[in-house]
């Protein structure tokens, strides 16, 4: 049976309707389950989320070249891997101090406890400060560089669990506005601690586990100190590793009390060396610190990468710079730049990364800088003292009384 022009045309028609009456219908259904699924997920009862896995704390990265009391060298490395894993270290009493004297200090300061933070030691932290910045003072509003100090004490507890100390002057008495008045012999106040490492500030951290390492496997001593030199006849205050006692804590104020001195001559005067050094055998097994100026005596295959990995601290100290937290002129960074190209880069490299992280840290740029100059004026002779004039006076008084007798 043939089908007519119009029939076709119908059912072209009918089906076309059909399909887009198909189409409106089920785009509807899918509208309407949305609808039906939002409206129950709203008035669903919303149960707290449970609380995630907790994740495994890694165990303090110890080096086991360091895992060695101090002036003993016994076994082989593996011997020390199983050494190790038997020890119990009660790292609650153990721990890192910094001592800030003065408000510039403090940045530093809470650099080097994010950076045992960034590289997870498991060691208490501890920061010695003057108990006068608590204090306030009546009529008195407090200073821009107190309310930043006060600010960064905040923040450097609330990080990286940082305890906050306040310590007194070291003589009793003395003035607790200058920074001489504090000393690092404060430390030995720190008794609820078996032993303490107290980093030279400023500087950086590049590896924490041979810092660790001495501080979990060294034998209790009044003072363990980096040598001043080779020849080991001196301690420098670069690093101290201190069993702190309530003895040689008086002691230390004791010797202080007698005659104004600094910290690096109370020590020296209180601990001989070499029995408050650090052991050679400690000391040859890589750089526990490194002062950035040394990197000027860099030799002919010097190895950047070899140094840092050999390397725990760097300690920023140049003697012809103010420190790393000033903003000295551009020509004078080059001029003091390391003359071999790796330890000038590695230089340049620890003194921008402490401005970045400075900024990061405490939210501070670099302080100004500005050479002191001596001016000497000369007196004019309208200024000259009362005292000073005073002879000529008595010379004219003199000549006067003279002409009265020969009249």
């Amino acid at each position: 049976m043939l089908l007519t022009q119009g029939q076709v045309s119908m059912a072209i028609s009918s089906s076309i309707v059909l399909l887009f009456t198909l189409i409106l219908f089920l785009s509807g259904y899918v509208l309407q389950q949305r609808t039906v699924h939002s409206l129950q997920a709203a008035i669903k009862p919303r149960l707290p989320k449970p609380l995630p896995a907790p994740k495994p704390v890694a165990a303090p990265s110890l080096n086991v070249k360091w895992a060695r009391p101090i002036g003993q060298r016994v076994g082989s490395d593996a011997d020390f891997h199983e050494y190790i894993s038997q020890q119990t270290i009660d790292w609650s009493r153990l721990g890192y101090v910094q001592v800030v004297k003065e408000h510039v200090e403090l940045c530093s300061a809470m650099m080097v406890f994010a950076d045992l933070n960034r590289l997870k030691s498991p060691a208490k932290r501890i920061l010695l400060f003057p108990r006068a910045w608590l204090q306030e003072k009546e009529g008195e509003s407090p200073s821009s560089s107190l309310t930043t100090s006060r600010r960064l004490l905040r923040a450097v507890a609330r990080r990286y669990g940082v305890v906050l100390m306040p310590m007194q002057t070291i003589v009793e008495g003395s003035d607790d506005s200058l920074p001489s008045s504090y000393s690092l012999a404060s430390i030995y106040s720190l008794v609820d601690y078996e032993r303490v490492i107290h980093l030279a500030a400023p500087g950086v951290i590049l590896d924490a586990g041979p810092l660790d390492s001495l501080l979990a496997f060294s034998k209790s001593q009044p003072l363990a100190a980096f040598p001043a030199t080779s020849e080991r006849n001196d301690i420098s205050t670069s690093l101290f590793l201190v069993h702190p006692t309530v003895s040689d804590y008086r002691k230390l104020r004791e010797l202080r009390a007698t005659e104004p001195m600094t910290d690096l001559n109370l020590f020296r005067r209180s601990f001989a060396a070499p029995e408050s050094l650090l052991s050679t055998w400690s000391l040859s097994l890589g750089n526990l610190v490194y002062e950035s100026g040394t990197l000027r005596d860099a030799i002919d295959g010097f190895n950047a990468t070899i140094f840092i990995e050999a390397t725990a601290y760097v300690r920023l100290s140049d003697p012809e710079l103010p420190g790393p937290e000033y903003d000295v002129p551009y020509y004078d960074r080059v001029r003091l730049r390391p003359q071999n190209e790796e330890a000038g880069a590695v230089w340049a490299k620890l003194y921008d990364t402490f401005r970045e992280r400075r900024m990061e840290i405490c939210g501070l740029d670099l302080e100004t800088w500005t050479t002191p100059v001596l001016q000497a004026e000369e007196a004019s002779q309208d200024e000259v003292p009362e005292e000073k004039q005073r002879p000529g006076e008595e010379q004219r008084a003199e000549s006067e009384e003279l002409q009265v007798q020969d009249l």
